[in-house]
């Protein structure tokens, strides 16, 4: 791939122009890491606002309808939906069900469960399964 950067002085916005044949994995990899923010998420723990950086996050998980951040100690929740949080953080985070975001980085292992299903363990001591949807990607993204 090459890569040609152009300095404008005069810019008042960047912007990046991606020009090739077709669409494909590596393009949409460069477009979610580019796309990606490293800016904080506000979370609430009891009547305060938390900022958590994304490397601090370990799971995004759906319960009873509200979002929830999970840490290394503890469980927050979060005003945003779980696109919003998902779109926000790029490829820091994978999706294993329709409720859940995990952190790669932060799973201690995973597990074949019945039926064939994945069962992830994180390194908090928090579990969810990886369903049947989500399971070849979350395959293709650990590289197996």
């Amino acid at each position: 791939m090459n890569v040609q950067i152009q300095i404008e002085p005069g810019l008042k916005e960047q912007y990046i122009v991606i020009h090739t044949n077709a669409l494909n994995a590596e393009i949409e990899q460069l477009i979610d890491s580019l796309s990606s923010s490293d800016a904080p998420l506000a979370a609430m723990r009891e009547d305060r606002i938390v900022l958590l950086r994304p490397e601090e996050l370990y799971m995004v998980r759906i319960e009873d309808g509200a979002v929830f951040l999970y840490t290394e100690k503890e469980k927050l929740r979060s005003k945003k939906r779980l696109y919003e949080i998902e779109q926000q953080l790029g490829n820091a985070m994978i999706r294993i069900s329709k409720t859940t975001l995990v952190n790669i980085r932060c799973i201690d292992y995973a597990e074949v469960s019945f039926g064939g299903a994945l069962m992830l363990k994180l390194k908090n001591k928090e579990q969810d399964y990886v369903s049947r949807t989500y399971l070849s990607a979350f395959k293709k993204a650990i590289g197996i």
